[in-house]
C-alpha cells in the first residue's frame, strides 16, 4: 500500500532527522543562525529587486544560477512590470526554449518546453498545482513575484514530471517596508484592469509583516464575443518567531469568468479573426482556493529544516459550444461540450540540508521526501447541435441530440524519498549527483459504469553534473537526468497505460559579468520521451503512439548593463523534433506539432535618469519560425512571423504613468492551432495599453 511506504519514508528522514539532531557538543557550532538567516533574506531581497535573477529559488539550495549545471530562466518581477506583461503565457514568450500559447487564447496556460507540451508542469512556490490535464490552469500574474522556467528532466526534485521542464511561479510575500501600490489600466478592446497591492511592516522587517493583493480585470477579444473577466485575492503573513526560525503563510482566490476563442478552418481565412462560432452565452466558471505554508528552521550545528505545505481546490463549470470534429465553413456543425471538474490537490515537501567543509571540497547534503495527493472529478458529455452559418451569424441552440456522458473520479497520490550531493572542489570542479526514488499509486473510478482501475508504479530518477568554474565569468557543465510520469490515462482495453519516461543530455556553459547585473547561459541539449500519450479523437480513450527527439541549442541573456539600461535577449534552435518510435508507422519521422525551428526575442528598456525617476523609453521584437500542426488527415503549416511592441512611460515619487503599443505593425499572423489542428487561431491585431500607477 502506498500509505505503508508513505509511513516508511517519513520514518526514515524522522530517524535521520534525530540522529543528526542529536550530534556530540564537540561538533563546530562557530557559525550561529542569526547570520545565516541574514545572509538568506539578503539573497532573496537583492534577487527580488534585480533585472536579471542570480538565485530561483525552484533549486531548493543556496547555488547561485552560475553555479548550478543546468538552464534556468527567471523572469524577474523588474521585467514583468517594464515589459507591462499581462499573464504568465505572455511573459513565456520571451524565454528560449520555450513555446507560449500555441494553442491561442484558450483560457489556459499553454506551453511547450523543449519541444514538449508541459502545460500541466505548473507549480506554484516549488509545490505541482495539478496533475490532471482535463482542464487546465490560469495563474493571475497580479500575484506573481517571479517566472522560474527549468528545462529539461526535473523528477529528481519534484517528482512526477515530463521531461521538457517545468514552470514555478513564485509568489509576493509579505516585504521589510510598508508601501501602498495601486495600478490602473485601460486597453484595447475594453481591456479594464485594477491592481491593489498593499505591505505593513510594524518594524521594517519581514518578520511580523502581512501582505494583501487584489485585482479584477475585464478583457474583450478581437474574436466577437470572446472574453476574460478574472478576480484575484491573496493575503499572506510571516510570522514572528525569533531569529531561528521562518514561518510564511498565504491565502489566495481566483475567480475566471471566459469565453475561449476557438478559430476557423484554415480553408476560410476569408471570414478573419473576428467570427465566433459558438455561443455568446455559454462560458467557463472557474474558482481556485489555495492555503500555502513555508516553514525553515534553522538549527545551532548547521542543519536548516524545510517545509513546504498547499492545499488547493479548483472547481470548473462549462456548457460551452464548439465545432465538433470535421466541421468546416460556411455551415458548421457543432456541440455541446458539458464540463464539471471538482479537484482537491495537498502536497507536502520537507527537507534537510547542511555544508560541510573538508579542506578543500565543500559538500552540499540534502535529504527529503515530498508527497501529494489528488482527487479528480471529471464530468463530461458532447451533445450534438443545430449547425450555425458563418455567413448569417444567427445564434442560437434549436436542436439538441444528447450524447452518453462519462463521469470519472481519479485519485493519485506519489510519496518521494530524494537525496542531492553537491561538491565543490577547490572552489573551480562542481560535481551534481541526485537520486530520487519515487512510490505512486493511480486509481480510476467510473461512476456510470462502476468499474474500478488501480495501478500502483515505482521508479528511480537520477541525474549527475559536472562544472568547472574556468573564471568569476565563465563555468561550462555537462549533465544527464531522467524522468518518470505516471498517466491517468485508461487504454482502449480499459486498463491504465504505463507511465512516461524521459532523459535527457545537455552541455552548455553559464556566464555573468558587470557585478552579477549580467547573467546568461548557451547550450546544447538531446532529449527523448518514451510512452508518450495522447488522446484518440472521438473515443473516451488514449493510446502511446511512442517515442519523440528533440535535439537543440538555446541562449539567453539578461542584464542592466547601466543603471539606466536594461536589456534580455534570448535564441531557441531545434532543429530534431520528431517522432522516432510509433505503433501509427508513418508518424515516424514526422515533425512535432507547434515546435518551430527558430524561436528569437529582444527587448530593451531605457530610463532617462538613474533613479529611474523621469522618462522611460523601451521596446522589443520577436521572431517565430514556421511550424506546423497534424492529426490524421489535418494538416496545418503556420507561417513564421516577426511582431515589435513598443513603450514609453513617465515615473515620478509618488505616480507614473505608461503607454505600450503591441504588434505595432498590426501584422496578420496565426498563432496557432486547436490540439486536434482542425482550426487556426488568429494572433493579436495591434493593441494599446495605458496603464497608471500609484506608490506610497
Amino acid at each position: 500500500m502506498l500509505t505503508t511506504k508513505s509511513s516508511l519514508a517519513l520514518s526514515i528522514l524522522a530517524i535521520i532527522s534525530t540522529t543528526t539532531f542529536a550530534e556530540t557538543d564537540d561538533q563546530d557550532t562557530s557559525l550561529s543562525t542569526l547570520p545565516s538567516i541574514k545572509v538568506k533574506s539578503e539573497i532573496t531581497e537583492q534577487n527580488n529587486n534585480k533585472y536579471a535573477a542570480t538565485t530561483a529559488s525552484v533549486l531548493k539550495t543556496h547555488l547561485p544560477l552560475f553555479k548550478t549545471a543546468q538552464s534556468v530562466s527567471v523572469i524577474s518581477q523588474q521585467q514583468i512590470q517594464e515589459k507591462q506583461i499581462q499573464s504568465v503565457t505572455e511573459a513565456l514568450q520571451g524565454v528560449a526554449g520555450v513555446n507560449a500559447a500555441p494553442y491561442g487564447r484558450r483560457g489556459w496556460d499553454d506551453f511547450i518546453i523543449r519541444g514538449q507540451i508541459s502545460s500541466a508542469q505548473t507549480y506554484i512556490d516549488g509545490l505541482r498545482a495539478q496533475t490532471s490535464t482535463n482542464v487546465l490552469r490560469s495563474e493571475d500574474i497580479a500575484g506573481v513575484q517571479s517566472i522560474e522556467v527549468v528545462k529539461g528532466p526535473t523528477s529528481v526534485g519534484y517528482g512526477l514530471s515530463l521531461p521538457g521542464g517545468l514552470v514555478n511561479l513564485t509568489t509576493k510575500r509579505p516585504e521589510a517596508e510598508t508601501f501602498y501600490h495601486a495600478n490602473a489600466t485601460y486597453g484595447s478592446y475594453a481591456d479594464r484592469e485594477g491592481i491593489i497591492d498593499v505591505n505593513y511592516s510594524p518594524n521594517n522587517t519581514k518578520q511580523g509583516a502581512v501582505r494583501f493583493v487584489a485585482k479584477y480585470s475585464d478583457q474583450h477579444d478581437p474574436t466577437d464575443y470572446v472574453y476574460f473577466k478574472n478576480t484575484y485575492l491573496a493575503a499572506s503573513y510571516n510570522f514572528d518567531l525569533g531569529p531561528k526560525d521562518e514561518w510564511s503563510v498565504i491565502a489566495s482566490y481566483q475567480h475566471r469568468d471566459y469565453i475561449r476563442n476557438q478559430g476557423i478552418p484554415q480553408n476560410y481565412l476569408k471570414y478573419g479573426r473576428n467570427v465566433f462560432i459558438g455561443e455568446p452565452d455559454r462560458s467557463y466558471d472557474v474558482n481556485v482556493y489555495r492555503f500555502g505554508s513555508n516553514y525553515s528552521h534553522y538549527f545551532d550545528n548547521g542543519w536548516t529544516y524545510h517545509q513546504n505545505f498547499a492545499v488547493t481546490k479548483s472547481t470548473s463549470w462549462s456548457d460551452s459550444v464548439f465545432a465538433a470534429s470535421g466541421a468546416s465553413f460556411p455551415t458548421v456543425t457543432r456541440q455541446i461540450n458539458f464540463q464539471d471538474k471538482q479537484d482537491v490537490n495537498y502536497a507536502l515537501d520537507q527537507n534537510l540540508q547542511k555544508t560541510f567543509n573538508f579542506g578543500p571540497v565543500e559538500y552540499d547534503a540534502m535529504i527529503g521526501v515530498d508527497m501529494m495527493k489528488e482527487r479528480s472529478s471529471y464530468y463530461q458529455r458532447v451533445d450534438n447541435v443545430n449547425s450555425f452559418n458563418a455567413n448569417t451569424l444567427v445564434y442560437g441552440i434549436t436542436s439538441v441530440r444528447q450524447g452518453t456522458p462519462s463521469w470519472n473520479l481519479t485519485y493519485n497520490q506519489y510519496t518521494g524519498l530524494y537525496l542531492k550531493n553537491n561538491f565543490k572542489i577547490n572552489d573551480k570542479w562542481i560535481l551534481n549527483l541526485s537520486g530520487r526514488h519515487d512510490w505512486t499509486q493511480v486509481e480510476v473510478d467510473n461512476l456510470r459504469t462502476g468499474s474500478i482501475t488501480k495501478n500502483s508504479d515505482n521508479a528511480f530518477t537520477g541525474s549527475a553534473s559536472l562544472m568547472y568554474k574556468l573564471n568569476d565569468h565563465f563555468a561550462p557543465y555537462v549533465t544527464y537526468a531522467t524522468s518518470f510520469m505516471p498517466v491517468t490515462d485508461v487504454g482502449a482495453q480499459g486498463q491504465l497505460l504505463d507511465p512516461e519516461e524521459g532523459k535527457q543530455t545537455e552541455v552548455g556553459i553559464k556566464f555573468q559579468a558587470l557585478d552579477q547585473r549580467l547573467q546568461g547561459y548557451v547550450s546544447y541539449y538531446d532529449l527523448v520521451r518514451k510512452n508518450v500519450t495522447e488522446a484518440v479523437a472521438s473515443t473516451t480513450y488514449s493510446m502511446q503512439t511512442g517515442e519523440q527527439t528533440t535535439k537543440g541549442y538555446e541562449a539567453e541573456l539578461s542584464a542592466a548593463l547601466t543603471p539606466q539600461w536594461n536589456i534580455s535577449t534570448a535564441y531557441s534552435y531545434i532543429p530534431t523534433a520528431k517522432t522516432t518510435a510509433s505503433t501509427t508507422t508513418s508518424d515516424i519521422g514526422k515533425r512535432i506539432n507547434h515546435v518551430p525551428k527558430n524561436i528569437a526575442s529582444l527587448s530593451t528598456q531605457y530610463y532617462f535618469a538613474e533613479d529611474k525617476q523621469g522618462w522611460n523609453i523601451g521596446g522589443g521584437v520577436s521572431y517565430q519560425g514556421e511550424s506546423l500542426a497534424q492529426r490524421t488527415t489535418y494538416y496545418t503549416p503556420i507561417a513564421s512571423y516577426t511582431l515589435f511592441n513598443v513603450n514609453a512611460g513617465y515615473q515620478a515619487k509618488h505616480w507614473g504613468a505608461s503607454l505600450s503599443i503591441k504588434n505595432l505593425f498590426d501584422k496578420d499572423y496565426i498563432q496557432g492551432t486547436t490540439p486536434n489542428a482542425q482550426l487556426i487561431t488568429f494572433g493579436n491585431p495591434r493593441t494599446f495599453t495605458f496603464n497608471v500607477n500609484f506608490k506610497y
